[in-house]
């Protein structure tokens, strides 16, 4: 395999996973959580699913949208898991919508021969590759949690959430 089938090969797993597969999933646990289940946590020293996904919009703004597609970055980390109870579950989703889009705005602007080019503006020289690598990793892991979260406080309502989200995207792959 050469580096441009390498490269456009990992370009176009991370943003499969980045653009439709995390935020289906998250979708999905979005579609059946309340605003009390958004803001619920086991201990006070726990994060709440509202916090895990400010994290999320804030760290994909900061690595996909600023550090490889050079957009306006606005974040507040701590403010991420400070939050207690607001924003509201419709705002929340609306700016993880907003991020998506971002995202898909800036992969689709992205070229396999761009993976290796390097850029300093996520605070140390570093490739777009590694960037997306991490970005991805990062999502994924709090992807988990935001999963395991849902599953507790809706029991039974994201059975299959795999399978479900596969389903999903083939059908809108077709329309």
């Amino acid at each position: 395999m050469d580096d441009r089938t390498l490269d456009s090969t990992l370009l176009y797993l991370i943003r499969s996973r980045m653009v439709d597969d995390y935020p289906t999933q998250i979708g999905q646990c979005l579609d059946v959580i309340t605003d009390q289940d958004l803001w619920w946590r086991p201990d006070e020293k726990s994060n709440a699913l509202g916090n895990i996904l400010l994290h999320l919009i804030g760290s994909n703004r900061l690595y996909v949208g600023y550090g490889v597609g050079a957009r306006a970055l606005e974040r507040d980390r701590a403010a991420e898991f400070t939050a207690r109870g607001n924003p509201g579950r419709a705002a929340v989703v609306t700016a993880w919508d907003e991020t998506v889009h971002m995202m898909r705005q800036v992969f689709d602007s992205l070229q396999p021969s761009q993976m290796m080019e390097t850029t300093d503006r996520t605070g140390k020289v570093t490739t777009i590759a590694s960037i997306l690598l991490h970005a991805s990793h990062h999502t994924a892991a709090h992807l988990g949690q935001v999963v395991w979260i849902t599953k507790m406080r809706r029991p039974g309502a994201l059975d299959e959430v795999w399978i479900r989200t596969r389903d999903r995207l083939a059908s809108a792959r077709k329309s």
